[in-house]
């Protein structure tokens, strides 16, 4: 007797052991590369002491980063829906515990620039987007879930690999300290390398050039991109400074550093729960909700006058912000977008972020050394955030184009 085919049957693969396994390494993955792109903070100050130069040149080497870190997951994105992110992952992994390495023995920020800009900035553009892609490839009745797993990689590598590196400029020096990073970064992507797997049946993505093309006329797209880009804009300025900040208000360089952790810490709670809950409610307005977190934790950075509880309450609420934009964007791209060519489309948004990272931290960064102070860059940083809401309140909440016609565009 033919057993009938329905709705509910899902290929045997989908939402398995291996799925979760995959999800496993590419958190892993995500979470090292993540956490080793934000350890700049704590080495900031450092580095630009020893070399002498200012905020902005030293946070430029943060921006070329994040620009490389998100931009290229234009590349990468399409690259991993046809080759597999398992080499991807060598690759990245490779370039930046490299660029670790090298920075240890830069003699100015202008190889900086080179060491860590591009080269941890190229490494994590290989690894950052395709994680999503990858694993959403392995579920289908737990997929926003399993994308929650991977985000939440990025605040656990955050709340880790931050207090570890302070740990280790304070009893070392920063240039032992990136050496040591890059060994622990060696061991972490090797164990990720091995648990990720292509997804098996996939459908063949379209050509990236058009698909990308395709998804860039639609106007719920081009939101989805100028909200990712307010929102890192404000969101990076908060990684490259709070640690710097709050130091100049008196506060230990172990606790300030902690603040990042906290962000992180708070971010992956927020991911895992918030996710949890997609199934139940819209993953948009879920979305909306989160980014609204933001302006209030700017707020409370601007009227801390150095008072270490109202920062760690900016930091729990930044992480909120923080953990349902990471884990939930990938989710609403494949709501709004569809699956098919999920990568390029989540290269795409990620190029905003990118944007964002390269504008933020080094506005700020140039703010703060011409008003020789704080105030200002907060300041910019919140104006972002509240027009980051304003912005994603005219995101749709149900899918906005038929998937076969984003493979058939060109």
């Amino acid at each position: 007797m033919t057993r009938t085919t329905t709705a509910t049957d899902v290929p045997a693969h989908l939402d398995s052991g291996q799925a979760w396994r995959v999800a496993a390494g590419a958190g892993i993955a995500s979470g090292t590369a993540f956490g080793s792109a934000y350890t700049f903070g704590p080495f900031s100050d450092a580095m630009a002491e020893d070399f002498g130069s200012g905020r902005g040149p030293t946070a430029l080497v943060f921006g070329i980063t994040l620009l490389l870190f998100f931009g290229l997951g234009i590349i990468s994105g399409p690259l991993a829906d046809r080759v597999g992110a398992r080499r991807l992952v060598v690759g990245g992994g490779a370039l930046i515990a490299g660029g670790l390495a090298l920075t240890s023995q830069a003699g100015s920020i202008y190889v900086g620039y080179l060491t860590i800009g591009i080269g941890v900035g190229v490494g994590g553009g290989m690894i950052a987007s395709p994680m999503y892609s990858t694993a959403g490839g392995w579920f289908l009745r737990r997929r926003a879930l399993a994308m929650g797993l991977v985000a939440s990689g990025n605040g656990l590598g955050t709340l880790l690999l931050v207090p570890f590196a302070e740990s280790l400029i304070d009893a070392n020096g920063w240039r032992s300290a990136y050496l040591r990073l890059a060994l622990v970064d060696v061991v972490l992507f090797t164990v990720a390398a091995l648990l990720i797997a292509r997804p098996p049946g996939l459908v063949a993505p379209p050509p990236a050039i058009d698909h990308m093309k395709a998804i860039m006329r639609i106007d719920a797209f081009r939101i989805m991109f100028a909200t990712g880009l307010l929102f890192s804009i404000s969101l990076f300025i908060a990684f490259a400074f709070i640690v710097d900040f709050a130091t100049e208000e008196g506060i230990a360089s172990d606790r300030a550093a902690l603040l990042v952790g906290i962000i992180g810490a708070t971010s992956i709670v927020g991911r895992l729960g918030i996710t949890s809950l997609s199934g139940r409610l819209s993953s948009v307005r879920l979305l909306q909700g989160c980014l609204a977190a933001q302006p209030i934790a700017f707020l409370l950075w601007l009227l801390s006058d150095g008072s270490y509880p109202v920062l760690v309450a900016f930091a729990v609420t930044m992480g909120i912000a923080y953990g349902g934009f990471v884990a939930l964007g990938p989710e609403v791209a494949a709501v709004l977008f569809g699956t098919v060519g999920l990568g390029s489309t989540i290269g795409l948004t990620f190029l905003g972020a990118g944007l964002g990272g390269l504008l933020g931290p080094t506005t700020a960064g140039f703010l703060a050394d011409a008003s020789d102070g704080q105030i200002v860059p907060i300041v910019f940083a919140l104006t972002a955030s509240v027009l980051t809401v304003l912005l994603a309140s005219r995101l749709p909440t149900r899918q906005v184009v038929d998937p076969a016609d984003l493979g058939a565009a060109g």
